[in-house]
């Protein structure tokens, strides 16, 4: 009995380090969703009252921006290491990559505007908010796309792996910039329409210049329809946290900590759940898990369960400076928030793990089914919980 003790001493010593490594990524990660937070909360009331679509499409944007960016950062390495492309911005890969994630940015952007018309109800606010959303989407997505390519390209001749550094700063880059360029377009449409307009024009053309210049063969066009049925489905799940948070807006901007939080903790919970189902993706592969509970996973879980009371803190004291500087009020630690919290994250760990399995058995590769999957899941599961503990507070 003694020895075993002693084992799983041993053992969650060394989880604890492991944990340890992830936590200041977190912290990052969560410093950037606090910058998109800044403005959100700075913004809140305008967004509720006058373009209430935006809201249902927040999440979604949000999240598979980051999946989106996040996988180009992946090819783009994996095609650098197998020679396929030049470690150098004008390789004609880099262009190719670029517009596709544009196309799989519009698609889900254009499927959640239309499940927010059909809820909120208004076509001509919807109009222009879809304007607003189209052109800053194409914006963003060039310049996170020559963003991502840098990320790995620099890293690359520099002898150090790309996997390590570009798709953790790719995924929370789509957070730090999303909000920020949708503040910018609405407030550049009520104050200089005509910039507004000219943007507008500008956003499409090159589109259609990249449309033109971009030429894909018959099996990347096999994988981009592939690529776009996936991206298409999470859109239509991802409705459901936008829907949540149009619906119970008003009561998510009474509560005032949650309008700066809300975007931290989607990244959060949906990095926790993330961890989990990469770590069990890899142990598949590995085979070094069979049947559906594996003892070190769930001492991943339990370990990671225990870093997330340290988040949760910290998230409250961020919030509390961000709220102070943004809108000028004061708030103190929300109790409920810092108990709950790493339940939520808890919950998102074991669907990320058993996902990961339940992909596997499907003949999936869970590498490729589980982490977008499993944001899309937390953004869902984040909204109801931010809903639930600010009705408690309010």
């Amino acid at each position: 009995m003694k020895s075993l003790q002693v084992v799983l001493g041993r053992e969650l010593s060394e989880k604890f380090r492991e944990a340890l490594i992830a936590v200041p990524a977190l912290i990052v990660c969560l410093l950037m969703d606090f910058f998109a937070g800044a403005f959100l909360g700075r913004f809140f009331e305008k967004i509720m009252l006058s373009y209430p679509v935006i809201f249902v499409i927040l999440p979604g944007l949000m999240g598979l921006r980051g999946n989106i960016f996040g996988a180009m950062a992946s090819r783009f390495t994996t095609m650098l290491h197998l020679g396929e492309m030049e470690p150098k911005l004008r390789d004609k890969n880099v262009l190719k990559n670029i517009f596709l994630s544009i196309l799989l940015s519009l698609l889900p952007v254009i499927v959640l505007w239309i499940v927010g018309v059909l809820k909120v109800g208004n076509a001509i606010s919807g109009m222009i908010v879809l304007l607003i959303v189209l052109t800053s989407t194409i914006f963003v997505s060039l310049i996170m796309g020559y963003a991502t390519a840098l990320a790995t390209v620099l890293p690359f001749k520099k002898g150090i792996d790309p996997d390590t550094v570009a798709a953790p700063l790719v995924t929370s880059a789509g957070d730090l910039v999303t909000m920020p360029f949708l503040v910018f377009f609405i407030l550049l449409y009520e104050d200089i329409p005509h910039v507004f307009g000219s943007l507008v024009v500008l956003a499409f053309l090159l589109l259609l210049a990249m449309f033109i210049k971009t030429k894909f063969e018959s099996e990347e066009k096999r994988m981009i329809r592939e690529i776009l049925g996936i991206i298409g489905a999470l859109a239509l799940l991802s409705s459901i946290s936008g829907g949540l948070l149009e619906s119970y807006s008003e009561i998510i901007y009474a509560s005032v900590v949650f309008s700066v939080m809300y975007p931290a903790i989607l990244g959060t919970a949906g990095n926790y759940g993330s961890i989990i189902g990469a770590k069990t993706s890899t142990k598949l592969h590995l085979g070094e898990i069979e049947g559906f509970l594996n003892r070190d996973s769930i001492l991943d879980i339990f370990v990671y369960f225990v870093t997330s009371f340290f988040i949760a803190v910290l998230m409250n004291l961020v919030a509390i400076g961000v709220v102070k500087l943004s809108l000028g009020k004061s708030i103190g630690l929300v109790f409920p928030f810092i108990f709950l919290y790493p339940f939520l994250v808890l919950f998102n760990m074991f669907i990320g793990y058993f996902l990961a399995i339940v992909f596997d058995r499907l003949g999936l590769d869970p590498d490729n089914a589980t982490v977008p999957t499993i944001t899309t899941l937390a953004d869902i599961f984040s909204t109801l919980f931010t809903v639930g503990v600010a009705h408690l507070i309010v």
